[in-house]
């Protein structure tokens, strides 16, 4: 969309300054030949004027330039602007209580409050710390060179958010699970609700079962559902482990899509 309205805005000033010029060109042409005219024909009564229409035009256009360049700009951020929101609000729609699971904010308190060693726990916000600085830096960097000079620190960008240095890839899913519980977020997903003929309803998935592990994978946010149920050969049987009123039990299910909606809850670790 910003791309098609970046091409149309950019044919609309090339038609506007071939007006401009077109009509700069004409009024040039009467004006040299007014001017020999009264080179020609001199008088002695005759009154310097001001600016030249010649020099007149050149301001205007100028003017007309500015203005149209700074209303391209306005209009490439608010497309900027209206595709962030819309990812925001795609994001959010996907469950009751993502919006409060984003971005899990390190926390030494949190994590030695969770059990973790307040040694190891500097050294792992001290890593983080360390990776968003260069983040920021690559970003700085892409933008001020060319694209040739740029590709070697996109390579790197690439890279360093392939190996990103999280809390959970840090503590292990364990310790993680206690510190999603002692800062306050969700860690578990619960099912609230069932789609009609799915590979969930068919093989005994119900209302609120709460999902606990998909092929062994420890599911602490419905990304984990996401990403698990992305893995291996469609239709291949796999176990879902679930937790219904209280009790643990585990369902054969193919793999592929689940079908199912899901809502984020805080659960004791323990269960």
């Amino acid at each position: 969309m910003k791309l098609h309205l970046t091409t149309l805005f950019i044919a609309l000033i090339a038609g506007y300054l071939g007006g401009i010029s077109s009509q700069f060109f004409q009024s040039a042409a009467v004006d040299q030949t007014r001017e020999r005219v009264n080179t020609d024909v001199s008088s002695p009564l005759q009154i310097p004027t001001g600016p030249s229409t010649f020099t007149l035009q050149i301001a205007q256009l100028q003017q007309k330039i500015d203005w149209l360049e700074m209303q391209l700009n306005e209009i490439a951020q608010n497309q900027t602007n209206i595709t962030a929101n819309t990812e925001v609000e795609t994001k959010i729609s996907t469950g009751k209580n993502i919006r409060q699971r984003r971005s899990v904010a390190p926390n030494k308190d949190n994590l030695v409050a969770a059990g973790v060693n307040p040694y190891v726990a500097d050294d792992i916000l001290r890593r983080i710390s360390q990776q968003e600085f260069r983040r920021l830096e690559l970003q700085n960097l892409i933008r001020r060179n060319t694209s040739s000079g740029a590709r070697q620190y996109r390579n790197e960008l690439r890279e360093l958010n392939k190996n990103k240095v999280t809390l959970r890839s840090e503590l292990g899913d364990e310790e993680y699970d206690q510190y999603l519980v002692v800062s306050g977020k969700n860690n578990r997903v619960k099912v609230s609700s069932v789609m009609a003929d799915s590979p969930a309803e068919l093989n005994g998935v119900l209302q609120d079962d709460v999902i606990l592990y998909y092929d062994d994978q420890k599911i602490l946010n419905s990304s984990d559902i996401r990403k698990a149920t992305l893995e291996g050969d469609i239709g291949t049987l796999t176990n879902v482990e679930i937790l219904r009123d209280g009790m643990r039990m585990s369902l054969i299910v193919p793999r592929g899509t689940l079908g199912v909606r899901l809502e984020e809850i805080q659960l004791s670790p323990a269960r």
